[in-house]
This record gives structure tokens, sequence and C-alpha cells, in this order.
């Protein structure tokens, strides 16, 4: 789904619940909903953020029951009330937990593969290329290093029989950068293929680090 799609969903779903969702003051308004990351294409979502203005002051309840009314495959897990003079959640993030599905050939070994994440987060620069489809106009056009981005790396599991396995990554997600799970993949420098990526949960400059 695109970014606007979900937005105008959202807001439909909020003004079905009779909910006092507050608007822009442009010639056109806009319903005050903003999201904490953008919705990259090709991933599974499941721990996003979104911020929804209101100009009264919301129950709970009444939030979580305008939940039912999302469309099918988006759910509400929890909401909170947050003080307006608080940051936005888009200004506080700093990166996002992944979960990478890859497969290979009998060169994918639990020790190939850890031996290879070693090395990667062992490594002081990792050389990218400008990614298809990214103009040469960008400012992050061209070679890149893409050692920054990647601030860690973890085999989850290995299946040796079937040569695939997955792995967690946190990488870093803010104004000056994004990670992409395929640069983790790419890094490893080995046969791998990524089968499915799902973006598990925002990181926040609060965030505590996670304990292995």
């Amino acid at each position: 789904m695109r970014q606007a799609d979900l937005v105008s969903e959202l807001e439909r779903a909020f003004r079905e619940a009779e909910l006092p969702l507050s608007y822009t003051h442009a010639l056109k308004p806009r319903p005050r909903i903003k999201l904490a990351a953008n919705l990259p294409v090709g991933l599974e979502l499941r721990g996003e953020v979104v911020e929804a203005y209101f100009d009264d002051l919301v129950p709970i309840e009444r939030i979580q029951a305008a939940g039912e009314l999302f469309p099918e495959g988006i759910s509400l897990r929890d909401a909170k009330e947050v003080w307006h003079g608080f940051p936005s959640a888009a200004s506080q993030l700093r990166g996002a937990e992944y979960e990478i599905d890859v497969s290979g050939n009998d060169e994918l070994t639990s020790d190939a593969l850890r031996g290879a994440v070693v090395r990667l987060l062992s490594a002081e620069e990792l050389s990218g290329k400008r990614r298809r489809g990214e103009s040469e106009r960008r400012s992050d056009a061209g070679d890149r290093d893409l050692r920054p981005l990647i601030e860690d790396v973890e085999v989850l599991d290995v299946d040796e029989k079937t040569h695939t396995a997955r792995l967690r990554t946190v990488l870093q997600l803010d104004a000056s950068g994004a990670g992409r799970p395929e640069d983790v993949v790419q890094a490893l420098d080995l046969p791998l293929r990524v089968h499915r990526a799902v973006r598990t949960r925002l990181l926040f400059v609060d965030t505590p680090p996670i304990a292995r």
C-alpha cells in the first residue's frame, strides 16, 4: 500500500468512528496524520508508528475501537496519548530492525554465514553502488560506504539441508541515510538471494540497545 493510500484509509477509519481528527489550514486541508518512517516497497511491516492529531482529547478506548475499522492487513497494536509539545516520532527515529529470509546453495552453511557476519561487522568500510532507479542527481548517488548504515547483524537460523537462513539486522534509518536489507545481504559476499524481508520495529533515540 502506498503511503498516501494508508493515510487515506486511516482518515476514513477515524471519521467513521466519529473521532475529531485535526486537519491542516491549507487551501486543501489534509488530515494531520504522520508516519514516523516512510513506507518502503517490497517489505512486510509489523511495528510502524503513526501520529494522529485530534482537536479534542479522545479516550484511548475510542481510538482502539477505530482500529477495528482499519482495512484488512492493517491492525492497531497499541495506542498512547502523547503531549503535543513532545518532539515528533519522525524527528526521534534512528533506525529499524529487520528479519531477512535468504536462500543460497551448498556454500550456505552455518559456519560460512556466521563467518561472513563477523567479517562484515569487523569491516571499517563497505563499498556500495548507486541503486537501480535512483537519480544521478541525488546527493548520495554513485559509490558510497554502506558500513555506517549497518548497526548490527545476527544469524537467527540456518537450515543447511534446504540452503536457507534467517538473519536479524539493525539498520540506520534517519534523515542522514537509510540502510536496506539487500545492502546487508550483498555485503555478506555469499551467493544469497532475499526471499522475504520484514521491518519488525522502528528504533528511536531512547530505544535501549537490543540484548543478544
